[in-house]
């Protein structure tokens, strides 16, 4: 502002015949000072241009976390029910274009138009009939574009979380599942799916950031016609003394110089905040639905030393309402015992198992531990069917963010799974070495031995597996059988299997039937107690006798 409103002196001081009795009242102190000012607005325009990036990143990040350590902290029953795409569209989407599409407009906003009200508060002192012409001129020409640009941006910006969150799914279902893609020679249409939707998002994407850099090339000719408009009211005003009609033409030039690019980036920051206000509409819904304000903190819980027995009473479990996927279980694990749970796909041998393992909190019923509800979670080692290397080494992904790393312990766990010895011969940094990284480096069977050695790194009472051995060689899974004989005894074992063989040394084996136990003994036992128990094992053409 005082840039500009210094143009009017220094122009009648250049015209002015007259010696000005004061240096710093000369042209060129003047104009010099116009210098400094710009530059000054320009240098802090920089570190305030800083400080917004601060800001905004800050606040990213910080929003970006809450969400995460909502997906960490939460129960496993709530995290499991949103989907890998979503909380990558939340975390990688959503959040990023309300704070840099939104909050960091707004941000700009507030400053044109503090720049555009400065401006204007000098020309009205200035020139009042030329100001009223800007200003209506200016809201006309804002409020029309608004008028024109909003419900198109709007529409288009309710269709971007929902192309962003098919086109994240897309990609999932191509990248985590390329084995099947391949075996079944379904590339194609796979790739065609994914194509549709990229398409579809860079198409909504395209639209919203051609609607939001048109406005400076709409607003530039307006200008222009207003340039001319005002410099004819000067003109009429100022008609008869000269040197003031150059001055206050210097100064309109100058007025318009600044306020051509702050209407155009009021209108494109207005664009911007357009395009994104439905996303803010469902980043507020997910911060109530989740809770984002409360989101508990992250905190290493004190494991709870199994000393007994668990003991399960009247375990009742639904993830709809009305439709029970665990009837009336009632048992009780005895320390160190090794328990097989048995039974056809959809009896709920995984729930049961969860249920266990406090992953999920039962319907009705309730589970004791040592005779006791406890708070603390008990200590478990969990081996799943398919298991995922993390980007480490050998001893980052038996430790698996374990707060102490201890060598020996790592050593020992891998000694314990048969996999240490494969190791030390093939790799010469053991298990410092990163044999993930370009290529897996192990087979599935040594993956499975990998997750084996994650699971008793920590010493844990409990080892559940989750149909580990499902898919692994019938040598690889005598062997993983043979260790899981030798922890009898060590450790209470929970074993699901499809594979009965598996499961054939176990203490008890649970059958389960429709949600329910149907029975439950020792192998040999259970095949004259259970008819559908004997009819798995025929199928399996398992050898009941040692």
């Amino acid at each position: 502002m005082f840039g500009v409103a210094l143009t009017y002196p220094f122009i009648m001081k250049l015209l002015s015949n007259e010696k000005s009795e004061y240096a710093f009242n000369s042209p060129l102190i003047i104009g010099l000072g116009i210098v400094i000012l710009f530059l000054a607005k320009n240098i802090f325009m920089i570190f305030y241009s800083y400080l917004q990036a601060k800001f905004t990143k800050s606040v990213e990040t910080e929003v970006n976390l809450k969400f995460m350590k909502y997906f960490l902290s939460s129960s496993y029953q709530k995290s499991s029910k949103i989907p890998l795409a979503q909380k990558e569209n939340i975390l990688g989407f959503i959040i990023p274009n309300v704070i840099n599409n939104y909050i960091l407009r707004l941000l700009n906003l507030d400053v044109n138009f503090f720049i555009f009200s400065l401006i204007s508060l000098f020309l009205i002192i200035k020139f009042p009939a030329a100001t009223i012409i800007t200003l209506i001129f200016a809201v006309l020409l804002i409020g029309i574009q608004n008028l024109i640009f909003k419900p198109r941006l709007t529409k288009i910006s309710k269709k971007l979380s929902e192309t962003s969150a098919l086109y994240n799914q897309r990609g999932n279902e191509a990248i985590l599942n390329i084995k099947e893609v391949k075996v079944s020679n379904n590339e194609k249409f796979f790739f065609d799916n994914y194509k549709a939707a990229i398409y579809n998002f860079f198409k909504i994407g395209r639209e919203t950031l051609f609607l939001n850099i048109i406005p400076p090339y709409i607003t530039e000719p307006f200008i222009i016609i207003l340039l001319f408009i005002l410099l004819t009211v000067i003109s009429l005003e100022n008609f008869s003394q000269p040197d003031k009609l150059v001055a206050s033409f210097a100064v309109i030039v100058s007025a318009i110089f600044r306020l051509s690019p702050t209407i155009s980036r009021i209108q494109v920051n207005l664009n911007g905040i357009n395009s994104v206000s439905p996303l803010v509409d469902e980043f507020l819904s997910l911060c109530g639905k989740f809770e984002i304000s409360n989101v508990k903190e992250l905190t290493q819980k004190e494991f709870y030393k199994l000393k007994n027995n668990i003991e399960l009473k009247n375990i009742n479990f639904e993830y709809e309402k009305d439709k029970p996927v665990l009837k009336n279980i009632n048992i009780t694990i005895r320390k160190g015992e090794f328990i097989g749970i048995a039974g056809l796909s959809g009896a709920g041998k995984t729930t049961l198992a969860d249920i266990i393992s406090g992953l999920f909190i039962p319907t009705a019923g309730e589970i004791l531990v040592d005779g006791e509800k406890i708070s603390s979670p008990l200590k478990i080692g969990y081996i799943p069917q398919e298991f995922t290397v993390i980007n480490g080494t050998i001893k980052d992904n038996v430790t698996f963010g374990a707060p102490v790393h201890n060598d020996e312990a790592v050593i020992e766990a891998l000694k314990k799974a048969q996999l240490y010895d494969f190791i030390k011969e093939k790799f010469k940094d053991g298990i410092n070495s990163n044999p993930f990284v370009d290529s897996s480096g192990f087979s599935h069977g040594q993956k499975q031995r990998l997750a084996l050695s994650r699971a008793l790194y920590s010493n844990p009472d409990i080892l559940i597996l989750d149909e580990a051995t499902s898919s692994l060689d019938l040598k690889t899974e005598d062997e993983i059988c043979n260790v899981l004989k030798n922890l009898k005894g060590q450790k209470t074992i929970i074993a699901i299997a499809h594979r009965l063989s598996t499961i054939k040394a176990a203490d008890r084996i649970i059958f389960m039937k429709n949600g329910a136990i149907s029975a439950i003994a020792p192998f040999d036992e259970l095949i004259s107690l259970n008819n559908d128990f004997k009819e798995l094992v025929d199928l399996a053409s398992i050898k009941t006798n040692n």
